[in-house]
């Protein structure tokens, strides 16, 4: 009798059909955050993407009527193809020396003076995490983005 409880025992410890569920259990959670991590990381950089887009298109729109603000912004964000995106655009002169001047006004010296226009995107993000930040002990703490942006300058020829 004690020799068929001795053998019973040696055949529970040598058991190992339930480990693969335990090990499962274990790291099915952090491959869940994994995961949602990576597809919310690829929606940030999709996003992104268009934003520069819209941001380009509007800028190659300002080089040919850089006047038209109303048009680069509206041209910017359909360009983007999504809702709820501003787009800003911003005008600036430069003198060949580097000085940032009024765009009315002349370089000093009779250099020449240069126009670019600035076209940014913005829009706001919500990531699949939440807006909660996420403490990783030690290590790092990290937020998840609330807006994407994208910002493009061109010269006007």
């Amino acid at each position: 009798m004690r020799c068929d409880l001795l053998d019973r025992a040696r055949q529970v410890l040598a058991d190992r059909r339930g480990n693969l569920i335990i090990e499962m259990a274990f790291a099915l959670p952090l491959i869940l955050l994994l995961l949602i991590g990576l597809l919310d990381l690829g929606r940030l950089g999709l996003q992104k993407s268009a934003m520069l887009q819209g941001a380009r298109a509007g800028a190659q729109y300002g080089m040919t009527a850089p006047d038209e603000i109303d048009n680069i912004n509206s041209t910017a964000q359909s360009a983007t193809g999504l809702t709820g995106v501003t787009a800003t655009t911003t005008p600036f002169c430069e003198c060949v020396s580097g000085t940032v001047v009024d765009c009315g006004t002349t370089c000093t010296g009779g250099q020449t003076k240069k126009k670019y226009i600035t076209v940014s995107t913005t829009r706001s993000f919500s990531s699949v995490l939440g807006r909660a930040t996420i403490n990783l002990g030690s290590y790092a703490i990290w937020t998840p983005p609330t807006s994407v942006s994208a910002s493009v300058t061109m010269i006007v020829p």
